[in-house]
């Protein structure tokens, strides 16, 4: 982290004009923090290997190597927030499976990017909080309870307290890296977990992953509209390999 509490992001793109757009959106942030901007991936290496950067936007179709190849074979200890900038949305699954953040589509209007901003900033600051416990990717923050106890709760570690979560109350969780957030009607709440893990230990009965960053209380779905799901008030994605398995829970509940 850059001092005074900014964060320091590089550009990696081979075009010049979208290198500057993001160079321009990137300095009206005032918690970001400009090192540099690349022409290419291998350029990058020195800068992104002293480990003092934070956020990487960078292109995926460039000459000599591609920014998802790059990223996939980038071996930085606990390293930096990946955005993918691109004019190509066929790359968003797999920009998704490399832990990728956010997905940028080309040309990026300043409101998406203060969109994408807004998130990254939570989990950076989520990260410095926490940095001091050091718990290793995918740690439980669901703490073991007597056997009777686990059926109507888990018990989130969020923003240094022990949240006791009524199963009834969550809407939906979203995931990015090695954090999840719990969506319930009145809060939410940010803590270290692997999402799958999470999957895993959840009552099947009650909840389902839909998608790769969303796992949703099925109780609490009130419309599936295309590839949307509406659940309390707030309107969450559905992958098309999940879909079938989400029509197929209600219409034998019919």
């Amino acid at each position: 982290m850059a001092a005074q509490g900014k964060y320091n992001c590089i550009v990696i793109d081979d075009e010049f004009l979208a290198r500057k757009l993001m160079a321009d959106y990137i300095s009206k942030i005032p918690q970001f923090n400009l090192i540099d901007s690349f022409d290419s991936p291998m350029a990058a290496i020195d800068t992104i290997s002293n480990g003092q950067i934070d956020v990487i936007f960078t292109d995926i179709e460039m000459p000599d190597m591609s920014g998802m190849d790059f990223i996939k074979n980038l071996m930085v200890p606990h390293g930096p927030l990946i955005v993918f900038v691109t004019a190509y949305p066929q790359y968003a699954v797999q920009g998704f499976e490399v832990n990728a953040v956010e997905y940028l589509l080309k040309p990026v209007s300043f409101p998406r990017f203060v969109k994408a901003v807004n998130k990254i900033i939570t989990i950076l600051n989520y990260k410095q909080k926490y940095k001091e416990l050091e718990s290793p990717a995918g740690k439980s923050i669901v703490q073991e309870a007597p056997a009777e106890e686990t059926k109507n709760f888990i018990i989130v570690k969020s923003d240094r307290r022990m949240v006791k979560l009524l199963y009834d109350d969550i809407l939906y969780i979203e995931g990015a890296l090695e954090y999840v957030t719990f969506h319930t009607h009145t809060a939410k709440y940010m803590g270290l977990f692997s999402l799958r893990k999470l999957e895993q230990e959840l009552p099947a009965e009650r909840f389902m992953r839909i998608h790769k960053s969303y796992i949703v209380a099925l109780d609490k779905i009130r419309e599936i509209n295309g590839n949307l799901v509406k659940v309390g008030e707030h309107t969450i994605s559905v992958s098309k390999m999940m879909k079938p398995k989400l029509l197929s829970y209600f219409a034998g509940k019919k």
